[in-house]
């Protein structure tokens, strides 16, 4: 016999703070980014001078495709870490339910819930 509703909270609980420590990660990740200047990151403007660039209020080009392509790369990335640990904690899901928060049917006669205690000194009163 499994106990339910308590075990299956707990370990909800754990997989969705896994998961908000993944977005949190993700979240900075992407701020450090952004916040790097795109030459750094492997872009470059065309030397040969023939295309205008659009230029910040300080005068750094801005580079439109080093934003889409940070968004798409932070996209992927967080989509293969959820499925990593949707399918590990899947596995532990399992394994927890079948043998951690499970009484053997055998151990159930055995098993005495403190609600269900009767103390000696109580006396029950059939009518």
């Amino acid at each position: 016999m499994a106990c339910s509703p308590l075990p299956q909270s707990l370990i909800d609980d754990i997989i969705n703070s896994i998961n908000n420590l993944i977005y949190q990660a993700i979240s900075s990740l992407e701020s450090g980014l952004i916040n790097t200047p795109p030459e750094r990151l492997g872009f470059a403007h065309d030397s040969n001078g023939t295309v205008i660039h659009e230029a910040d209020e300080d005068g750094n080009i801005i580079y439109p495709e080093a934003k889409l392509e940070i968004e798409n790369g932070l996209h992927q990335l967080e989509t293969l870490l959820e499925a990593n640990v949707d399918k590990a904690f899947d596995k532990l899901e399992i394994y927890v339910l079948r043998n951690i928060f499970t009484v053997p049917d055998d151990l159930l006669s055995w098993v005495k819930l403190k609600h269900y205690e009767v103390r000696r000194s109580q006396k029950i009163f059939l009518p």
